[in-house]
C-alpha cells in the first residue's frame, strides 16, 4: 500500500496500523494439553467463548472457530513464536505464520460504528459488539476481523490482496461521514 497516512475527520478517524506479526492456530482446546502449552508459550489463554479475544499487553488470541485462533504479536517476534508453539505442542495442531499476508487498519470516533454498518450487514451495535468481541465478516465486498477495542475504536484486520481496496473504500466513506 503505497498511502498509509492517517484519514481524519471531526467523527471518525482511519489509519493503517502498526504491522503486527500473526500466526494462525488450530487445535483441539478441550485438551488440557494443548490449551496449557499454548498459554505457557504464548503468554495468553486461548478465547473459548465464540467471537471474543483475549489480551496480555501486546499480545492478543482472537477467536476465530471452535478449533481456531489468531495470534497477533509484535512484528519480528512471530518465528520465535512458531518455534515455540512446535516444541510444546503435540499431537494433533496446525501453527502458520501469517504476518505478509495481513494488514491492520484502525478506526476510530463517535461514527466509527456507522462507517462499519455501512461496510456489512453484522450488528456493531454497543449493546452486541462491546470491547473484546471480535468478528469475521464481509467487509465492503472484502472479508476481514473486526476488533472492538475500545467503545468507539475498533481494528479491521484484511488480508493484504484486499488492503488497497479496503483502504479506497475507508476513504470515500469517512470522507462522506465527516462531511
Amino acid at each position: 500500500m503505497s498511502d498509509a497516512s492517517d484519514l481524519s475527520g471531526e467523527a471518525v478517524a482511519f489509519r493503517v496500523g502498526e504491522p503486527l506479526g500473526f500466526l494462525n492456530l488450530r487445535g483441539d482446546v478441550a485438551n488440557d494439553a494443548f490449551r496449557d502449552s499454548v498459554a505457557v508459550a504464548f503468554g495468553v489463554a486461548l478465547p473459548q467463548t465464540p467471537g471474543t479475544c483475549q489480551r496480555d499487553g501486546e499480545r492478543l488470541a482472537y477467536w476465530l472457530a471452535p478449533d481456531e485462533w489468531l495470534l497477533a504479536m509484535p512484528d519480528g517476534e512471530q518465528t520465535k513464536m512458531e518455534s515455540d508453539l512446535r516444541a510444546r505442542l503435540t499431537g494433533h495442531y496446525s501453527v502458520v505464520e501469517l504476518s505478509g499476508g495481513q494488514v491492520r487498519f484502525l478506526l476510530v470516533g463517535k461514527e466509527a460504528r456507522t462507517v462499519l454498518q455501512q461496510a456489512s450487514p453484522y450488528d456493531f451495535h454497543a449493546s452486541i459488539f462491546a470491547p473484546g468481541r471480535c468478528v469475521q465478516t464481509v467487509f465492503a465486498k472484502a472479508t476481514a476481523l473486526v476488533v472492538a477495542t475500545a467503545a468507539d475504536e475498533f481494528e479491521l484486520i484484511v488480508r493484504a490482496s484486499y488492503a488497497d481496496y479496503v483502504r479506497r473504500w475507508m476513504t470515500a466513506t469517512v470522507a462522506r461521514t465527516s462531511s
